[in-house]
Parts: C-alpha cells; sequence; structure tokens
C-alpha cells in the first residue's frame, strides 16, 4: 500500500511540474518577425545616365591549325623574363610567318620516298620512250617505218610524256605535304590559346594555336531598342577599365546590330580602340555610361543590388525573396531569376520575375524560403 501511494505521489508531481512547464513556455514572448522593405520593380534607373559593361575582344581572331595529320614534335621557342627559353604560350606575341609548332609523319615521308621513285622511274621510262621515238620518226621520214608502227612509238611516247606528269604531281603533293609539318602564324598578333603540346596528334581537325590581333582592340556591349536609336557609326564613345582606374580610354563606333539578340533582346554594339600599347587585354570588362535620352519603359524590370542572394538550387545562379501576402502573415517566397546589366545601383532582371511581385530590398541576406517577415515603410 505505502509503494502504491508514493507511486501515486511521484505521478502526481511530475504531472504538476510538466504543467508548470507548459504554462513557462506559455509565457515566454514569441521571437520578434524580420523586418524587411519591399518595392516593386521599375524601369527606371534613377540616374541621369545608364550604366553599360563591354567585354573587351580582339579586332581579328584566327583559329591556326595543322593542314596534316602528325605528333607535335617541336614548338617555338620564346626568352621568357630571365632570358631562358621556353615553349610560347597564351600571351606571348609572333611574327607573321613565325613557325608556332612542327609535326612529323611517318606516312608522310614515306609518301614522298615513293613519289620520288616513281619519278626517277617515270623519267627512265620517258628517255627511252623519247629515244624510241626519235628513231623512229627517222625511219619513218626515210621510207623504212611504216605508219602504224610509227604511231605505236609516238604513242609510247606520249604515255611516257604523261606519266612523267602524274608523278612530278604526286611528288609535289607529298613535298608540300612535308612543307605543312610547320604551322606558322597567320598574323602579327598574340597568341590567345595553345592547345598543343609536344607528343600531341595534331590534325586538321583539331585547333592548335588562337592568334589575334590586339593592335586594336573591340569593346562589345548591348543596348535596349531604345537606347540603340540614339546611337549613330562613328560615335565617340569613352570606357573605363578595373586594371586601368586613372585612365579613360577612348573609341568609336563601329558596329551596330541590324537585329536585336534572341534571348537577352538586346543590340550588339561594337567600339573600336587603340591598343597599340597592348595594356587592353582580350576578356577584359570595361565600363561605359550613355544619356539616359528616350524614356525607358522598354527596359527589362530594374531592382536594387541589394535585393540579390544566390540562388538556392545553383551556387553559380541569383535569386530574390518576393512577398507572398496571407491576410494576417506575410512571407517570403525565393524566386530564381536571370541577371542582365548593372544600371547604377539597380540591376536589369531578364527572366524569372513577375513584375506586379514586390521584392524585398533591404534584409534579404537574412531571410529563408517561406520565413514570416514584417513589412516596414
Amino acid at each position: 500500500m505505502i509503494m502504491n501511494r508514493f507511486a501515486l505521489t511521484a505521478c502526481a508531481l511530475i504531472a504538476l511540474g510538466a504543467l508548470a512547464a507548459c504554462d513557462s513556455e506559455t509565457d515566454q514572448p514569441a521571437a520578434p518577425l524580420q523586418p524587411v522593405r519591399a518595392e516593386l520593380p521599375t524601369h527606371d534607373s534613377g540616374i541621369g545616365n545608364i550604366h553599360y559593361s563591354a567585354n573587351i575582344e580582339a579586332n581579328t581572331q584566327i583559329n591556326a591549325t595543322f593542314k596534316v595529320t602528325g605528333y607535335v614534335t617541336s614548338l617555338l621557342q620564346v626568352k621568357d623574363s630571365g632570358s631562358t627559353d621556353r615553349a610560347v604560350q597564351a600571351g606571348d606575341p609572333v611574327a607573321k610567318g613565325a613557325v608556332l609548332a612542327t609535326v612529323d609523319s611517318k606516312d608522310i615521308r614515306d609518301s614522298l620516298t615513293q613519289a620520288n621513285s616513281q619519278v626517277a622511274a617515270a623519267g627512265a621510262n620517258l628517255n627511252k620512250g623519247k629515244q624510241d621515238f626519235d628513231r623512229a620518226t627517222s625511219l619513218f621520214n626515210s621510207g623504212s617505218m611504216t605508219a602504224p608502227n610509227y604511231d605505236a612509238a609516238k604513242q609510247e611516247y606520249e604515255n611516257a610524256v604523261a606519266q612523267m606528269e602524274n608523278a612530278r604531281a604526286a611528288q609535289k603533293i607529298a613535298q608540300n605535304n612535308i612543307a605543312d609539318f610547320n604551322l606558322t602564324s597567320p598574323l602579327d598578333g598574340v597568341v590567345l590559346q595553345r592547345n598543343v603540346d609536344v607528343g600531341t596528334l595534331a590534325s586538321p581537325q583539331v585547333v592548335a594555336f588562337v592568334i589575334a590581333d590586339t593592335a586594336t582592340v573591340k569593346a562589345v556591349f548591348g543596348v535596349p531598342d531604345s537606347a540603340v536609336q540614339s546611337l549613330k557609326l562613328g560615335d565617340e564613345i569613352r570606357l573605363t577599365t578595373q586594371s586601368l582606374p586613372d585612365r579613360q580610354l577612348t573609341g568609336r563606333i563601329s558596329e551596330i546590330a541590324p537585329s536585336a539578340d534572341t534571348s537577352s533582346r538586346v543590340f550588339n554594339v561594337k567600339v573600336t580602340l587603340d591598343n597599340s600599347d597592348s595594356l587592353l587585354k582580350v576578356g577584359m570588362i570595361a565600363a561605359l555610361n550613355l544619356p539616359k535620352g528616350a524614356p525607358t519603359a522598354t527596359l527589362p524590370p530594374l531592382i536594387p543590388l541589394s535585393a540579390v542572394v544566390r540562388a538556392a538550387t545553383d551556387p553559380k545562379g541569383y535569386a530574390v525573396f518576393i512577398l507572398n501576402d496571407g491576410g494576417d502573415t506575410t512571407t517570403v517566397r525565393l524566386t530564381d531569376v536571370r541577371l542582365g546589366d548593372v544600371h547604377g545601383n539597380r540591376i536589369a532582371v531578364l527572366g524569372g520575375l513577375d513584375e506586379k511581385a514586390r521584392v524585398v530590398v533591404n534584409g534579404a541576406s537574412f531571410l529563408r524560403d517561406g520565413q514570416q517577415v514584417a513589412v516596414i515603410p
């Protein structure tokens, strides 16, 4: 009986403790909601000029390939900063006609040996045919040979001449193939890529080198249809680069695309720049500003840079939080977006965003998908 009373007392104490704990948890205040600000996308960059980013490209770029198939036996040697010989590599200047690399092929060398033998045999046959034809001509003229025999000797000689021509043509092809063991630079320029090493099997289908003329370069950027109308060939454009922050570059528009890109819906514009000092490198990013000019309603929707976060499913992608108003509660939804050019402190959204959706512009980096928030003005 005593044990039963003890058990009942213990159960009662546990129950009272649980109720007290529940009352304690109930009495704790709820965690405050994350405050955020939100706004609709806009088509106005809010600045007098519109900022564009341009890619620096070579004025002329050529893929250099071997004309024959063979194994690379040597590469052009250049001096490094320590005057030590090394193989040519990306970034090195090369002169037109310089031998970039050499291949060798036993099959091609064997074909030349065979062609030389055929020329020698054809030469001996031609000499004999010429002698026989000269003798036949003398006999025929003196009446000591019949016309059919003379015609046969003449035909033999003509066949020998044709055989020699064919042998020499085959020899010329083999000699040219040997000459094509050398791959030469097609222009004065800079090596952008070297895709072969000693021992590599090269062929006409493999790009061995990419050579570019960078004495002049092109800055390429895209503009919407509202801006393209105000641009003309020959217009002067000023640009800057992060690598040359204290230098303003000046070029002129050399090309305006006649139609918009099917995916981005922008018109590509090319600005030609002097690069005789070789300071601009292919692949650099340049910045420029163009007057806003015409109304920007045709610009893609713009959102503040502060609204952009990394996408959850793609570490290289981007996303934004949009508001879901659910009566008494407001939550956020993470939405993947495709971004375009930067315009001042805003960035263009090319896809993934409903223009009627309110985007979180402050506090986005502290949020998670589906989180309840408090919207502040």
